[in-house]
């Protein structure tokens, strides 16, 4: 925590630098736009690829680290990107006309840095701060409330998380945007695999190494990538299966991969996997409480929910929201027996969604198009005109 306190110190003293510099530079409307400042493949990476193809006419940069996977990807775009934690990044924090990502306050080097800016700092300066959105959001998180956030934006993704942000997190109509997700406007083009896609979400309580190997997470999940009747079944349907856990657990890989697993089961880690891509090529999703499932509904492809520890989810983790897994996307299972036999029900049906499942996805997503982006970025061209 020290040794935290002190980084936090000395970026703070780099801000200050930067923002003397920044007084000599040229000033204009500069668009810096970033997911978590390490990764490029959500909504942060398609909305910038989407401004730099449609509006070239905006000054527009994206944040990512040197050392990112991801890095890559933006070549095309190299005299547009900032390092992240760079002396250059701070300058364009202060240059900065729209702060736009995918996690709240995304574009700062540390989190809670915007909102210790926005109400100690006067010479901050007037900016729009705008939330792109990670994921849709459908349990209540306190931090996301709008007297946390101060966004000037925020993009939502379904019609019941739009309401939820305005009743529960107390966000102004003008500030919620039912725009749909940018990365949404990708996953109208996909081929499937025979595959399967294994993606939990992570958990509050799993933040020790130690404690992780001896988890009922870890054991319901290895027990379940080690069954030899699922890897049967695998067999017998020529399927594979690929088990991509959630960001925060994927340092625990190491744990899964001390097992033996047939040639079936794919252990794919951030490094060599695309998450969107993972989705888009998989028949069927198996997830616990991820918002992931929302990309796959999307799709109209099917979802089987495992429920193996919810009240321990809810008690410890995030509180219950708006969504009910009993009237959504797919069956809820409690255990590795309900989980196969659902699984065996979508291979005799040829991996097709029920129509109760299917309905609700109609009630959820009010654009069934490929305009996503496009309304985002009219949303954001009209902050400033709306508020003059």
């Amino acid at each position: 925590m020290v040794k935290f306190r002190a980084h936090q110190l000395v970026v703070i003293v780099q801000l200050m630098c930067a923002f003397i510099i920044s007084l000599f530079k040229k000033k204009g409307e500069l668009w810096l736009i970033t997911e978590r400042g390490v990764d490029a493949r959500d909504n942060g990476y398609w909305f910038f690829k989407y401004v730099k193809e449609h509006h070239p006419e905006i000054n527009a940069k994206f944040i990512i680290s040197k050392k990112s996977v991801d890095r890559d990807k933006l070549t095309l775009y190299n005299d547009d990107l900032v390092d992240f934690r760079s002396f250059r990044h701070y300058i364009l924090l202060w240059r900065a006309s729209h702060l736009i990502s995918t996690h709240i306050q995304g574009y700062f080097p540390f989190a809670g840095l915007g909102l210790w800016l926005l109400q100690r700092c006067p010479f901050y300066g007037r900016k729009y701060h705008i939330s792109l959105k990670h994921g849709i959001t459908k349990d209540y998180i306190s931090f996301l409330e709008y007297s946390n956030t101060h966004v000037d934006m925020l993009t939502a993704g379904a019609k019941p998380e739009y309401d939820f942000f305005i009743s529960k997190y107390n966000y102004p109509e003008n500030v919620v945007k039912l725009t749909g997700f940018c990365r949404f406007d990708q996953l109208g083009n996909y081929k499937t695999k025979k595959q399967i896609l294994v993606m939990p979400t992570w958990r509050e309580w799993l933040y020790i190494k130690s404690e992780f190997a001896s988890s009922e997470f870890a054991k319901q999940y290895i027990s379940l990538l080690t069954s030899p009747e699922i890897y049967k079944h695998l067999e017998d349907n020529d399927l594979q299966l690929v088990f991509y856990p959630h960001h925060e657990l994927q340092k625990y890989m190491d744990i899964v991969q001390r097992h033996s697993f047939g040639e079936r089961i794919v252990v794919a880690t951030e490094d060599s996997h695309d998450v969107q891509t993972l989705l888009k090529e998989s028949i069927l999703l198996i997830t616990d409480y991820s918002s992931v499932f929302f990309d796959f509904a999307y799709m109209r492809k099917p979802v089987i929910f495992f429920h193996f520890d919810y009240e321990k989810f809810r008690k410890n983790h995030y509180a219950e929201g708006w969504f009910d897994y009993s009237h959504s996307f797919g069956p809820v299972v409690k255990n590795q027996d309900e989980l196969l036999a659902a699984l065996l029900k979508y291979i005799d049906s040829d991996f097709d969604m029920e129509p109760q499942y299917s309905s609700y996805v109609e009630e959820c997503f009010p654009f069934k198009d490929d305009h996503n982006t496009e309304r985002v970025f009219n949303s954001i061209v009209k902050l400033k005109s709306s508020q003059d």
